[in-house]
């Protein structure tokens, strides 16, 4: 998560502070990373209301020919033209393969933000009690109002190592436990007079994340509830 230590300083708080989840322990079996085909710009929904159908529709099927041409963000100004992702069909499935669909489309969704300011995507996929994500949604979007940008240099990119799925206790709702590996590439920040951010940084990092996704049968949808470091998951007993 380096690149939020420069969208907290056009918040009012930091994302570091992110509420930590207090989930039933379980034991976790041995990690396997699977062998899992590399992720450019790797990955639900809050609401189950017409409008949200609506928006999911127009995220599935918007036209994949962009008119404009795509330009890299640089020194000189962020990009422009960034095609927005598509939640895949399998993103809407209660399986494995949903869950990790979309959790795979968030940190498209995350890239898009990262580089443009637009946050559409990432509300679309994630619960109004995510708190990590709802300070991207609000730091990249303020960010952006600002006239700050970000280069990235190279792809974000996730290794799926294990995924956990259950029905959970209270709420009698399919749930996942998704544990898996971010690589973050060098990224340079810029502020809104084109200087250089003290939050660049020229090396990339890889850390092991955990993902808490709940089933909405009625929305037939994953939402992300938790997403954060998995050294901050607080198990109870």
């Amino acid at each position: 998560m380096t690149w939020y230590y420069f969208i907290g300083k056009h918040l009012s708080h930091s994302l570091e502070s992110a509420l930590m989840p207090r989930l039933l322990k379980q034991p976790v079996p041995s990690r396997i990373f699977a062998s899992l085909a590399a992720l450019t710009l790797c990955v639900v929904l809050a609401g189950c209301s017409n409008d949200d159908d609506a928006e999911l529709d127009e995220t599935m099927d918007a036209s994949e020919i962009e008119s404009a041409e795509y330009v890299p963000a640089s020194a000189d100004g962020p990009a422009q033209n960034v095609p927005e992702p598509k939640l895949p069909a399998v993103a809407t499935e209660n399986t494995e393969e949903g869950a990790e669909a979309t959790l795979k489309y968030f940190w498209e969704a995350e890239s898009l933000a990262s580089l443009t300011g637009n946050t559409r995507p990432l509300e679309l996929v994630s619960s109004g009690d995510c708190e990590f994500c709802m300070e991207s949604v609000e730091g990249w979007g303020q960010s952006y109002d600002e006239g700050a940008w970000a280069v990235l240099h190279g792809d974000i990119r996730i290794s799926v190592s294990q995924i956990e799925t259950a029905i959970d206790e209270t709420t009698e709702n399919p749930v996942a436990h998704v544990y898996f590996e971010l690589e973050e590439p060098p990224t340079d920040f810029y502020e809104s007079d084109g200087e250089p951010s003290d939050t660049s940084f020229d090396t990339s990092s890889q850390s092991n994340w955990f993902a808490l996704l709940f089933f909405d049968a009625t929305a037939q949808r994953w939402e992300i509830e938790w997403l954060g470091l998995e050294e901050s998951v607080d198990w109870e007993e």
